[in-house]
């Protein structure tokens, strides 16, 4: 072992999607094959235009499925919020039209009881008036009798 074997290493690790690492090293590759290619070199520069073109309509096509894939995915997405969203907006609707109807038999319930409420008071207060009237003419009733009894003469 080295004196250097207990030395810390680093290790940096960049994450890309490598289309251009892969583009550039076919392409580089093209070129090196061409080069050493027994051939003219009018035939080498036509054949590395063809290789260039093909090169390039791949990389489009690659690019043309991962846009579609993206899109698809988006409007996927796009669709899925939209549902949850129209969902929760159902939800709400339905709670509140609950809550309405509740604050309803509610006022309703109240303003019964409070009826109700109006209607005993004014039977007690009726109650209580008749009460005091037979009250007062039992008293008179008495009263009267006690002055007659107090104005006989009296027999011995």
């Amino acid at each position: 072992m080295t004196e250097h074997s207990d030395t810390p290493v680093v290790i940096v690790e960049r994450r890309s999607s490598g289309l251009g690492a892969f583009l550039g090293g076919a392409i580089l590759g093209a070129v090196v094959a061409l080069l050493y290619a027994p051939k003219t070199g009018e035939e080498t520069k036509a054949e590395i235009r063809d290789r260039v073109a093909r090169l390039r309509d791949d990389a489009d096509d690659r690019y043309r499925r991962v846009r579609d894939d993206v899109e698809d995915r988006v409007l996927r997405v796009r669709g899925d919020i939209s549902d949850r969203v129209d969902t929760a907006r159902e939800d709400l609707k339905h709670r509140k039209e609950k809550a309405e109807e509740a604050m309803k038999v509610g006022r309703s319930t109240a303003h019964k009881a409070r009826e109700d409420l109006e209607k005993r008071v004014a039977e007690s207060k009726e109650d209580y008036r008749q009460r005091i009237s037979e009250l007062t003419e039992e008293a008179e009733d008495e009263l009267a009798e006690a002055v007659e009894t107090a104005e006989e003469p009296a027999a011995d």
